[in-house]
């Protein structure tokens, strides 16, 4: 759920924060490190004891505990602010994920210290279990959309735009 993750992410900080001097990389990047850690954690190298894709980074804890390291190792400023969007950004994939129904992931390690099991064998059924709901198309769908509106009201079709976007980070309002 790429598109859904980014797109949810940058959506609900410029809804929220207002903030057009966030650095929308550590954005992007905090709202995709919960799948891009736990689903090779879980699916690949631990497989025979979780066999998921929602552990450790899909709790609550992950993204406070990031908070807390970022300002205790960080001053007030850019560089405090960037990181800081790093925690905003998994804190927004949680809730995108809807993870607060899931209790013992969420609340991690308050109802004890495993996670529930997925379905096993993993990998060889997320084909099925992806086409039996068509929910996860639709957020998609509605991702992609709201990137591609974002891309053109940004003026990202500009090459120098796009070039600025990766040096600074920063979307045009």
């Amino acid at each position: 759920m790429l598109a859904w993750h980014l797109a949810g992410a940058l959506f609900l900080f410029r809804w929220i924060f207002r903030d057009p001097e966030v650095d929308v990389r550590y954005l992007a990047a905090g709202a995709l490190l919960p799948d891009v850690v736990d689903l090779p954690l879980g699916t690949l190298f631990l497989v025979d004891r979780y066999s998921t894709g929602e552990l450790f980074m899909h709790t609550l804890t992950a993204p406070a505990a990031v908070g807390v390291v970022v300002l205790v190792l960080t001053r007030r400023g850019a560089r405090r602010k960037a990181w800081m969007a790093l925690a905003v950004g998994m804190l927004f994939h949680l809730f995108l994920d809807g993870m607060w129904r899931e209790a013992e992931v969420f609340a991690w390690p308050f109802f004890g210290f495993d996670f529930p099991p997925g379905p096993d064998p993993y990998w060889s059924g997320v084909g099925d279990r992806a086409l039996a709901d068509p929910w996860r198309w639709g957020r998609e769908v509605v991702g992609l959309a709201y990137l591609a509106a974002l891309w053109s009201r940004s003026g990202l079709r500009d090459r120098l735009r796009r070039r600025d976007l990766v040096r600074t980070g920063r979307l045009a309002p």
